[in-house]
């Protein structure tokens, strides 16, 4: 494996792994899902922005395009947590790892842009794995919770077309953009409260490794990988975030999480897999 290969591949990995830590930090932090959402996007906010000052680049949220940008990275960060509190770690990335069919289908509707039939038999694939995965919910709160993970995968492949179709927008702030959009659309109904000094510390570092860290590392590395290369060691995400809940909360994620994110891992190793194989 050439060197810069070997090196974007290990900086997507720890992206990745930095990634699956969001459901551990969401689930040992004691706090309402408003306070949650409120200081999260805070630090968040204040982490993407201390990047931007360390790594300037060009490009700004000031027009139409970053604005819808950053609505749909806050749409996406407050549907994530909130999902996260809703239901099990596992259904939230079960249908987070449908993102490459999502983004292809929402690219065909707003462009018209050419889909393959391998598209079309994974896109199939992945959707009864997400069938699986809601038809076992057990209450209304994991429905609730999986259609929050579903408008956030869709929110979050909109972002990704629309940075791909205008490469000027400056993806560091518009996410920090929208985390303060975040955190203002959750003030009015958070408590009212600073969290405890055990708290604000967990806060700090979901925010930090997993949003601000996990983004510079993942887009750094992706220089250097192929997108189909990327797109698979993403998928660790979906195995990774599960396990540490289990470990630490004995979190089960169902025998139909098992299932239905096992149908969505193959169809998604199974669309990249000629692209892999060519390289």
């Amino acid at each position: 494996m050439p060197e810069r290969r070997f090196y974007g591949v290990m900086l997507v990995s720890t992206g990745t792994v930095l990634w699956s830590l969001a459901g551990l930090f969401v689930r040992s932090i004691a706090l309402g899902v408003w306070d949650l959402i409120l200081w999260r996007s805070v630090f968040a906010c204040l982490c993407l922005l201390a990047i931007g000052m360390v790594r300037p680049t060009s490009g700004s949220i000031f027009s139409w395009k970053g604005s819808i940008a950053a609505c749909l990275s806050a749409t996406a960060m407050f549907c994530y947590v909130s999902a996260l509190t809703l239901t099990t770690v596992a259904n939230v990335l079960i249908i987070y790892a449908t993102l490459p069919f999502v983004t292809a289908v929402l690219a065909w509707v707003t462009a018209r842009e050419a889909t393959s039939r391998r598209l079309l038999i994974a896109s199939t694939v992945s959707v009864s794995g997400i069938v699986v995965v809601a038809g076992t919910s057990p209450s209304e709160s994991d429905m609730a919770g999986n259609l929050l993970a579903l408008a956030m995968t869709i929110s979050f492949g909109g972002l990704l077309i629309l940075t791909r179709r205008y490469a000027t927008l400056n993806l560091v702030h518009v996410n920090a953009a929208g985390a303060a959009m975040c955190a203002i659309a959750a003030w009015p109904f958070s408590s009212g409260q600073i969290p405890s000094i055990e708290a604000l510390l967990l806060i700090i570092l979901l925010a930090l490794l997993t949003t601000a860290l996990a983004f510079v590392l993942f887009l750094a590395g992706g220089r250097h990988v192929a997108s189909s290369e990327a797109a698979l060691i993403a998928l660790l995400d979906v195995i990774l975030g599960p396990l540490w809940v289990w470990l630490a909360f004995a979190e089960n994620p169902g025998n139909g999480a098992i299932v239905g994110g096992l149908l969505v891992i193959a169809s998604v190793a199974w669309y990249f897999w000629p692209s892999l194989r060519q390289r």
